[in-house]
């Protein structure tokens, strides 16, 4: 210890030098380290590169693809090529900008405001169109959930409802145009109700569940009876989203090609996928003004007698005797056997719109 005293510089500089021979140690050491890494990497970034420019064979081509220019260029056309199309199928299945039916964002109890002020509307159109509803059931135009329970407004999905709003809106008015004019008149229809879907009452499915990225109902939930599930639709979940309706009506088969019609040629985003026909109910009838269909009293007239025979039958001389020998039938009288009667229309509609590509978050590499 004396001795350490008394040379403090000396075992001082022993020690400085001992430091500085340790840390170079170490440096040389992660400079290694970093030069073999950095080797593992090139070469890995080289055998890469290799494949990339001896080609990689494709399961349809028997030659290799490798990356020249020309393979740069087709495939870089390529990509532009599929492009246009996917931009062309959105096109077509959602229609143009100025044909879509877009809802607005606002708040729930505005929404609900604006539901109650266009069932008001609705009705007093009908009302004023000679458009029938059955009393007991009054038509809520597939928002009974909120007109009959005043104060209650959607929850969720508040532009969708109201999108849903608005093409209610839209196949109602072509309904009540649809109908045939007698006398100068419109003939009366008895609207029964217009159906939605409550999509306002899914709840999304979580990612990692069975059906993830859809929406489905809680058990807990009552479906009003102008809401339903639809039986046929064109939604297929991440590509294409649809609001499925159901018009529920009772007239005569005029009216329903003319409104299948107007509503696929309307140039909107609209897809029939279904159409069912019934008898309607005596009270429908009775509201309507249209009798019970019966039948006829008369017979069913008989088959015409057989005059002649072609020639593959029957020799050509047995044809014309046949021909010679024919006695022509009496005239008998036709009478209807069926009446034309209203009937009762179910028309399922699907109303189309194009699942938008999300843009890659900052954090994530665009695939």
């Amino acid at each position: 210890m004396d001795n350490f005293k008394q040379n403090k510089f000396f075992y001082g500089s022993l020690i400085a030098v001992g430091v500085v021979f340790v840390a170079g140690l170490g440096a040389s050491y992660w400079k290694y380290k970093v030069k073999v890494d950095t080797a593992k990497e090139l070469d890995l970034q080289q055998k890469k590169s290799r494949a990339l420019l001896s080609g990689h064979v494709l399961p349809t081509v028997n030659a290799s693809v490798s990356l020249t220019s020309a393979n740069v260029d087709a495939a870089t056309k390529d990509l532009a090529d599929l492009n246009t199309q996917k931009d062309q199928l959105k096109a077509l299945i959602a229609g143009g900008a100025e044909g879509r039916i877009l809802g607005k964002d606002m708040s729930n109890t505005a929404l609900a405001s604006e539901i109650k002020q266009s069932v008001d509307e609705w009705t007093k159109f009908a009302a004023d169109r000679d458009i029938r509803m059955l009393p007991n059931e009054k038509c809520e135009f597939g928002f009974r959930r909120y007109i009959r329970n005043p104060g209650t407004s959607p929850k969720r999905d508040i532009i969708r409802v109201d999108q849903q709003r608005q093409i209610v809106e839209f196949l109602y008015k072509q309904l009540a145009e649809s109908r045939p004019v007698v006398a100068g008149a419109p003939t009366p229809i008895l609207l029964e109700s217009i159906d939605r879907e409550a999509v306002e009452t899914f709840e999304k499915i979580a990612e990692g569940k069975p059906g993830a990225g859809t929406f489905a109902q809680p058990e807990t939930v009552r479906n009003e009876s102008d809401e339903f599930a639809p039986s046929r639709t064109f939604r297929q979940p991440g590509l294409v989203d649809t609001l499925s309706f159901r018009i529920r009506f009772v007239g005569n088969t005029a009216t329903l090609r003319t409104f299948v019609n107007k509503v696929r040629n309307s140039g909107r985003p609209f897809a029939v996928t279904a159409v069912e026909v019934g008898t309607p109910t005596a009270d429908m009838l009775k509201i309507l003004g249209a009798s019970t269909p019966v039948a006829g009293a008369g017979s069913v007239a008989a088959p015409a007698a057989v005059t002649s025979l072609p020639g593959f039958f029957t020799s050509d001389a047995a044809a014309g005797a046949a021909t010679k020998a024919a006695v022509p039938a009496p005239k008998e009288d036709r009478k209807v056997v069926v009446r034309q009667a209203p009937a009762h229309f179910s028309v399922q509609v699907d109303y189309l719109s194009v699942v938008e590509d999300k843009p890659a978050a900052e954090s994530e590499p665009k695939k």
